[in-house]
């Protein structure tokens, strides 16, 4: 009997949660959906590239969909046993609510424990995975990475267009910068066009032209260049510059092993090198709090499931009638409160007012605290 009861919770909890999973991981891939939408669209990238650019951020998104999830589908599945009054005829029976939470919260600590895993290990490679594949769509497609009238750096070099034409991989009004001091340059904006200048830099120069034909190639993109001119400040007198023109001009930017030597994120990296890092980090006195801050954050997502079940279950079981929308209501109010929480704990980390292992549970003890309190007062009645 206990054992057919436990099921059928489960059973219904099951529904509800994989329902909001689904539902919160599309609002959640609304995010991504919008750019790669328009590098599919707009920037012609294959259809099968943006697809396993959507799977390799599902897992990312599932950390963030998942403890929602849980909250989700415990409110409503026992808001719907409540409003339709088998909560009150399991009591009736002689089924407390320890007997009835029971079942739920095996099944949450397991998702926990599971996210454990799937947060420290799994979630970071797959982090990098998409990292990887999007920096490989941008080595094979270079005009991906353009966009009108905004700078970009392309290794060593920074290159500028006013305009852009990706059907034929042409750009307008280009201008293509050197600076050997990243922070030796000034800045001279002129109506819609941008320009950059050396200053006092014997190796910096720059290259601007009308028109310019983009190639890509395996180790970099072939720029030819079309009506233009060649800047380089003079090295015996630095107030002067050397001025050539020209009508067509052959460029190589070599951008092959960019990909090879991007420096991970902290969301690409597992938790055992992050804290090696963080100790790393310690010992030369280099900040460390970005690297932590994602450590524990790792760790808050894993355990928000259990602190939302244990508030979710009192709830869910007092609604009465109404008891669905009241859960849904309810979902939201917990979860806006939750994240505001953290945000909070974010700053005050980031800020260093308080130590980060601490400070970052905060959301978890306040929701796991009133869970306790409103659960205890349900099992007293």
């Amino acid at each position: 009997m206990i054992k057919k009861l436990h099921l059928y919770i489960i059973k219904e909890s099951l529904g509800y949660f994989l329902f909001g999973v689904a539902v919160f991981s599309v609002l959640l891939l609304l995010d991504y959906v919008f750019d790669l939408v328009d590098l599919f669209l707009s920037k012609g990238v294959a259809l099968f590239a943006i697809l396993k650019l959507f799977a390799f951020a599902i897992p990312n998104i599932l950390t963030l969909a998942i403890p929602m999830a849980v909250l989700f589908g415990v409110l409503i599945a026992y808001g719907r046993l409540s409003e339709d009054n088998e909560i009150t005829a399991m009591k009736s029976s002689g089924i407390n609510y320890k007997t009835l939470s029971f079942p739920v919260i095996i099944f949450i600590c397991t998702i926990s424990f599971f996210l454990l895993f799937f947060n420290h290990f799994l979630a970071p490679a797959v982090n990098s995975d998409f990292r990887n594949l999007y920096q490989e769509i941008l080595t094979k497609r270079p005009l991906v990475r353009f966009t009108e009238k905004t700078i970009i750096e392309l290794g060593e070099h920074r290159l500028y267009a006013n305009k852009v034409n990706r059907k034929n991989n042409i750009l307008y009004e280009v201008s293509i910068y050197k600076f050997e001091n990243k922070d030796n340059y000034a800045v001279y904006e002129n109506n819609d066009n941008k320009s950059f200048l050396p200053q006092n830099n014997d190796k910096a120069w720059r290259i601007a032209a009308s028109s310019a034909k983009v190639k890509s190639r395996p180790d970099g993109i072939q720029v030819f260049l079309h009506n233009g001119y060649w800047q380089k400040a003079d090295p015996s007198d630095t107030n002067n510059m050397i001025h050539m023109t020209f009508k067509s001009y052959c460029f190589f930017i070599p951008i092959g092993d960019i990909v090879k030597e991007r420096a991970l994120t902290v969301s690409e990296i597992s938790s055992p090198k992050l804290l090696e890092t963080i100790r790393a980090c310690k010992k030369q006195n280099i900040p460390f709090t970005v690297c932590e801050i994602e450590f524990w954050i790792r760790w808050i997502y894993a355990f928000a499931p259990i602190a939302f079940v244990l508030i979710a279950l009192p709830i869910g079981m007092m609604t009465g009638k109404g008891g669905k929308t009241i859960g849904f209501g309810m979902s939201l109010c917990i979860i806006l409160v939750y994240y505001t929480l953290l945000i909070l704990a974010l700053n005050l980390s980031e800020k260093e007012y308080v130590p980060t292992n601490l400070i970052m549970w905060l959301p978890n003890a306040v929701v796991t605290a009133a869970g306790i309190c409103l659960f205890i007062k349900t099992i007293k009645k």
